[in-house]
């Protein structure tokens, strides 16, 4: 089976410049056209408390946000509004104020969106193909619509790696590498399949002051690589800002999945067998299986034989670009030189004291190094 995989020498993010990712002849500037596209379509949009500071307060994950069903049109209009006293009172955004809120429409993976609708003309619009992945369309991408503001928490992706292309508006991406001492911020609470969270607070600015940390803002017409397991933190800088990325699949993604359920196991019984609630547990959308089923999902997992087969003998193609895109390398500064600040916001927990050391110990349990222990003993019993 033949898999594409990033050229040696990308271990570190690139910016790409001049690749054609959108192939269409009307302009995306403002977001109307694809308010067109999507028609009167409802999509789900995350609604959370704009930040005080960039990357100085603490994130709020998907399950601290609130979430209404609204169209892009009702998005542009609240978006451009001055105030919400010129939205009607039966709009869906009506309740919250864009100088207070954001509002982010994220991870819809276009397939889907279109419930497999393939003739979809945004399936056939979007083109990988001058960044190197020649068979990639629509069907293997993901749309991301959002305010100012908007952001996705940092966190590290366990499967594959990632292109990002900008469409409409600026984004701030903060990347750090596997290696990072921020790494030691990792939590699975809230639990997401394949995502890692760094569960940042306003002192860790101060704290890790002097890690490395590539800072880039992308506009529209740029692409971004993303390398894996490099932990990242992104918001949106314009009024309205609009992405679609690509996930590869790479070698050792399979073993990402063992280990992925192996964590699920950890987290959703000792959950259920707490009575803890989903929606402080698990992030939005994320179902809690039964113990039993993710045995079963286990088994099946280490039962592929693709678990024992050496990475060496897959058959793999190295992405090249197309000659006119421009690569630049991405290089690092130190985190404490970027300008952030810290809020003086201070988060209080109404959880209790058993709940606090259940958490550190689940923290423990699923470290990665924990987890990679787990792993490496479940291979040799």
């Amino acid at each position: 089976m033949s898999m594409m995989t990033a050229a040696p020498e990308w271990n570190v993010p690139y910016v790409f410049k001049g690749a054609t990712i959108i192939d269409d002849t009307h302009s995306w500037t403002g977001g109307r056209r694809l308010a067109n596209l999507f028609n009167e379509k409802l999509l789900s949009f995350r609604l959370g408390k704009r930040q005080k500071s960039f990357f100085g307060d603490r994130f709020q994950f998907e399950k601290d946000c609130n979430h209404i069903q609204a169209t892009i049109n009702d998005f542009l209009s609240w978006t451009t509004s001055i105030d919400n006293n010129s939205l009607p009172i039966d709009h869906p955004l009506y309740q919250y104020s864009n100088k207070e809120y954001f509002a982010y429409a994220d991870y819809m993976h276009l397939p889907e969106l279109f419930e497999n609708d393939d003739q979809h003309p945004l399936i056939h619009m979007i083109k990988w193909s001058d960044i190197g992945l020649k068979d990639r369309s629509g069907k293997e991408s993901t749309l991301w619509i959002g305010s100012q503001g908007s952001h996705t928490p940092c966190h590290y992706d366990t499967y594959g790696i990632n292109f990002v292309a900008q469409i409409v508006g600026k984004k701030r991406w903060l990347l750090f590498p596997p290696e990072s001492p921020i790494g030691q911020l990792q939590t699975r609470i809230p639990y997401e399949e394949s995502s890692v969270y760094i569960d940042v607070e306003p002192s860790v600015l101060d704290k890790f002051k002097d890690i490395d940390v590539y800072d880039v803002t992308l506009e529209p017409g740029d692409v971004l690589f993303v390398p894996k397991h490099w932990c990242h933190f992104v918001s949106s800088l314009d009024t309205i800002t609009i992405s679609v990325n690509s996930w590869l699949e790479q070698p050792d993604d399979h073993v990402e999945r063992i280990k992925e359920m192996l964590v699920r196991q950890i987290i959703t019984s000792t959950m259920l067998s707490h009575d803890y609630p989903c929606d402080q547990w698990l992030n939005h959308n994320e179902i809690a299986t039964d113990p039993a089923t993710n045995l079963t999902l286990l088994s099946s997992l280490l039962a592929n034989t693709d678990v024992q087969e050496p990475t060496s003998k897959r058959s793999r193609n190295i992405i090249t670009t197309a000659n006119h895109v421009n690569e630049q390398r991405l290089t690092s500064t130190l985190f404490g030189s970027i300008g952030l600040t810290p809020s003086n916001d201070n988060v209080s927990s109404d959880a209790s004291d058993d709940e606090i050391l259940l958490k550190r110990l689940l923290k423990a349990m699923t470290a990665s190094d924990t987890i990679d222990l787990i792993y490496n003993k479940l291979l040799s019993a």
